[in-house]
């Protein structure tokens, strides 16, 4: 898949590459839904091809054919879902210290960084400090700030940036037939694809509806029993609370009021994964209120 708001980064990876001038460690971060493992992807392809043009693979090589089937035994690709153990980053360091079998890279893809215990965090510190000979790690995360300081001093750190232009707009408008809500991208922190799921999953006709149910709230016009029964419904719940109360900053004169509003959105924030069935419940009707009252 080729992205416009991809193309500048990628195009700067491949000459570095083609440079010989690619650092072994590349951490990938930006939003959950900007693309960055289409970027880990793109250059993994690259690294391996056997003719690789400045800005691409030449995508008909053996090479390519290999990765295109899911079986190139030069590159390692790391489940992105649960966490990431020791024995995980064990295997990719001694798949990293290797003979690459086609005789070019070896590459190792790990998504979801920030998911790696503290255990493999530390195993992974051996292995950056020493790689092995043309082999280089491409690390994906939307959460940098989870990483140990000591994987980020050890990687180049490379932001793919949110994209919440009109280029980035129509693009999401010719991959669905569903009406894109138009502040959407702003919603999903400029992450496109992330965008596009909610649509073609429908979740973001839901968020619309509560979107326009909660001014009727604050105002006493809608039921707050019916409301915690709408919100408890989402699956973003707290994504949903923020985005409302950021759009209705610029109205409120109250910095106090500000400050109590965001330390309480934080608080739910933290607890609401640990509070689950009836005590969910009322812990969402207690932050309602307080929402209400906050900003009434």
């Amino acid at each position: 898949m080729t992205l416009s708001w991809l193309e500048p980064v990628q195009l700067h990876l491949g000459q570095l590459a083609q440079n010989g001038q690619l650092h072994h460690a590349l951490l990938f971060t930006g939003p959950n839904g900007v693309g960055k493992h289409l970027v880990a992807a793109h250059l993994a392809k690259q690294l391996l091809c056997v003719q690789p043009f400045t800005d691409a693979a030449c995508g008909h090589c053996k090479s390519c054919l290999l990765v295109d089937a899911g079986h190139h035994p030069d590159l390692l690709q790391l489940p992105a879902e649960g966490s990431i153990g020791v024995d995980a980053v064990r295997e990719l360091s001694q798949f990293m210290q290797g003979t690459p079998q086609q005789g070019g890279a070896r590459v190792v893809v790990l998504p979801q960084a920030h998911k790696m215990t503290e255990a493999a965090a530390n195993a992974l510190l051996k292995t950056l400090e020493e790689p092995g000979a043309d082999s280089f790690l491409l690390l994906q995360t939307a959460y940098e700030q989870q990483l140990l300081p000591t994987i980020l001093s050890r990687c180049q750190r490379w932001l793919i940036p949110p994209v919440t232009d009109q280029a980035a707009q129509q693009w999401l408008v010719q991959q669905t037939h569903k009406p894109v809500p138009p502040y959407l991208l702003a919603y999903c922190a400029g992450a496109p694809l992330r965008a596009l799921q909610l649509l073609e999953s429908g979740q973001s006709e839901d968020i619309d509806q509560v979107l326009q149910l909660l001014p009727r709230f604050i105002q006493g016009n809608y039921p707050l029993a019916q409301m915690v029964k709408t919100l408890e419904a989402q699956a973003e719940t707290t994504a949903i609370l923020y985005w409302f109360v950021r759009q209705l900053l610029p109205t409120m004169d109250e910095n106090r009021n500000c400050q109590q509003l965001f330390q309480r959105l934080s608080q739910w924030c933290r607890d609401e994964q640990q509070i689950l069935g009836q005590n969910r419940s009322l812990a969402l009707t207690a932050l309602l209120l307080d929402v209400q009252r906050l900003l009434r």
